[in-house]
């Protein structure tokens, strides 16, 4: 099947500055300069990292997410300034922890062409106000520079990728700091361990390959840094 270019690969300038103003408001402080965005991948003990996570302006979370307990080990700090989810995910008991006080983002990055979004699963909060991250300005983008060669289809963006594409497209640099993504250095696993539950199957969709790849070339490029 012959494929054309799409219209934009660049997500529009004003859309991005509408949501960062509404990121910011969330924000421990602003302007925000050190953002923080962390991955569910397992992670062991820290006090560096896990003071890196609490100290930033703001820090991005996502799906199954996982918080320091008091007594426990330093390792992946308490705040939590945003939460992105896809519909399905499996929420902890930290996921909608103080959620009125959090801004949250929702996935649909998989349903580009479906009319409607799907509803909101019923054990999530009646009053979540939720921001959906736009398809044609932050998921189709993606999606085209994980698979240029097809325009994007066929792939479908991990809920932390897109997380990490938000917050490197509103606030990329050097003080961007990217945390518990595996598959910058293991893009060939076909199963993978959050923090928090048991192992699962990376579905097919999901091409952690060209997923490290973007990640990684942001840390080469220097705008952002990623913390072991």
């Amino acid at each position: 099947m012959a494929t054309t270019a799409p219209e934009r690969r660049h997500p529009d300038p004003a859309y991005l500055a509408s949501l960062r103003a509404y990121l910011e408001g969330y924000a421990a402080r602003t302007p925000v300069r050190r953002v923080a965005v962390v991955g569910n991948a397992p992670l062991g003990p820290s006090e560096e990292r896990a003071a890196l996570i609490d100290s930033a302006d703001l820090v991005f979370r996502c799906n199954s997410l996982v918080l320091d307990e008091p007594g426990r080990p330093p390792t992946l700090g308490r705040a939590t300034h945003v939460v992105t989810l896809a519909r399905a995910t499996r929420p902890t008991p930290w996921v909608f922890q103080d959620y009125r006080s959090r801004a949250y983002l929702v996935v649909d990055v998989g349903a580009t062409r479906r009319p409607n979004p799907p509803g909101n699963p019923p054990n999530w909060p009646t009053d979540l106000g939720a921001w959906p991250i736009s398809n044609r300005e932050l998921g189709i983008p993606l999606k085209i520079a994980m698979r240029p060669q097809r325009i994007g289809y066929g792939a479908v963006p991990t809920t932390g990728t897109l997380m990490a594409y938000v917050a490197h497209e509103l606030f990329g640099g050097p003080e961007l700091h990217l945390t518990g993504f595996s598959f910058l250095s293991d893009r060939g696993q076909t199963e993978w361990q959050h923090h928090w539950g048991s192992t699962v199957p990376v579905h097919p969709a999901h091409k952690l390959d060209a997923e490290g790849a973007i990640l990684q070339s942001w840390v080469d490029g220097g705008t952002a840094t990623f913390v072991p």
